[in-house]
């Protein structure tokens, strides 16, 4: 019995890795955890940004589900909070993708 519920705890430690706070979003370099954040190190500007984006967004669907729920949050006027070196570049998308789908 005490085995099943270490295994159990440990079961539940491992499931947690994967909890977010879906209303925040950080654009900093080398978070690992925000599919918005470029690699550390990455020195690109606003506009080769999109294009990092992009082409993640063709190849990442962590990115395409969590860029759908911040479109979704915005359009339900929830508040999201986007912080980080390319802020304004991600609201400018989400505003973007938030139009198409009308």
């Amino acid at each position: 019995m005490r085995s099943h519920f270490g295994l159990l705890f440990e079961r539940e430690v491992v499931m947690c890795k994967y909890v977010f706070d879906a209303s925040r979003i950080d654009t900093s370099p080398g978070n690992p955890l925000s599919p918005f954040s470029p690699p550390h190190g990455w020195d690109g500007e606003f506009g080769s940004y999109r294009d990092w984006l992009r082409t993640r967004f063709k190849s990442d669907p962590n990115l395409r589900q969590r860029l759908g729920i911040a479109v979704r949050a915005k359009s339900l006027n929830r508040d999201i909070h986007v912080f980080g070196a390319f802020r304004t570049e991600l609201l400018e998308i989400i505003d973007t993708f938030g139009q198409k789908g009308r």
